[in-house]
């Protein structure tokens, strides 16, 4: 999105976009009505819906390695952590991407014990012996590699699970569907962009942000253009987005963060992906 902004693709497409990076307060922002859309985890879109109307009209990236399990070494594979501690931010998408770890060894959450942990702390609660594994992304993965600790599972075996989309306020779209459509096209024009120049469009966004270019990296990331998206809002696909919002849902109501199941098929819109 700051790369449609500063080459000028949103202007080109004739939408005019306000960019905000905003922290704690985003989600009660946005239902004041101080934003008509957000670019967060489809986890975040499972949440949401409920309290408020939305629709999912385009996935930006997905996690595809940036994510990890990292353990303590003498944990040498996933079925170790049997009886053993685990960390992770306690009702995310941290937790539901250890329980499909534990699930691909035929473990259950019962089998471990889940404690709550900052993915920034995993390499020193494991150093310390907190946890015995910990979820947690680049580039807090390679310090715990650094300290000896040995990487259990990726995101790169959960395809789709940690993705984050756009999101609209259901009004917007019904109200100003072509906006809508420019600022859909005028992104896959820049993720295009990126991916033909990763350097180029690295540093611009280093410049635009503040940032150090280290501070940008691809790696671990696949970045989603109109045909992964046209692939990701087919329902028979394996990576679907209608498939791991199932897997969101589900969890969620399990843990209460939901009261009642999500139309998935009302909360995904995959009419702004005909570009012609």
């Amino acid at each position: 999105m700051v790369l449609a902004q500063e080459r000028g693709y949103f202007a080109e497409q004739g939408v005019e976009v306000e960019l905000s990076l905003v922290g704690g307060t985003i989600m009660s922002d946005f239902r004041e009505g101080r934003y008509d859309g957000l670019a967060m985890t489809i986890g975040n879109a499972i949440t949401t819906a409920p309290e408020q109307p939305i629709r999912i009209v385009m996935a930006l990236d997905d996690s595809m390695g940036a994510d990890a399990v990292v353990a303590s070494p003498e944990i040498e594979a996933i079925a170790a952590l049997q009886g053993q501690s685990v960390g992770a931010t306690l009702g995310g998408f941290g937790e539901l991407f250890l329980e499909q770890m534990l699930e691909s060894v035929g473990l259950s959450r019962e089998d471990v014990t889940f404690v709550e942990s900052d993915p920034s702390e995993v390499p020193e609660e494991l150093g310390d012996r907190l946890i015995q594994a910990g979820h947690t992304w680049e580039p807090h993965v390679s310090r715990a590699v650094e300290q000896g600790n040995r990487i259990l599972f990726t995101s790169a075996e959960t395809p789709g699970l940690i993705t984050d989309v756009v999101f609209f306020n259901e009004a917007v779209i019904s109200d100003r569907p072509d906006d809508v459509r420019a600022f859909v096209q005028a992104c896959f024009q820049a993720i295009e962009t990126w991916q033909e120049d990763i350097s180029g469009g690295t540093d611009l966004i280093a410049e635009a942000l503040d940032l150090e270019v280290d501070d940008i990296s691809l790696d671990g990331i696949r970045l989603l253009t109109l045909a992964d998206n046209q692939q990701r809002f087919d329902p028979r696909d394996e990576s679907s987005l209608y498939q791991n919002a199932q897997l969101y849902t589900d969890f969620f109501l399990r843990t209460d963060a939901i009261m009642a199941p999500v139309d998935l098929d009302q909360l995904m819109d995959d009419s702004f992906l005909d570009l012609t």
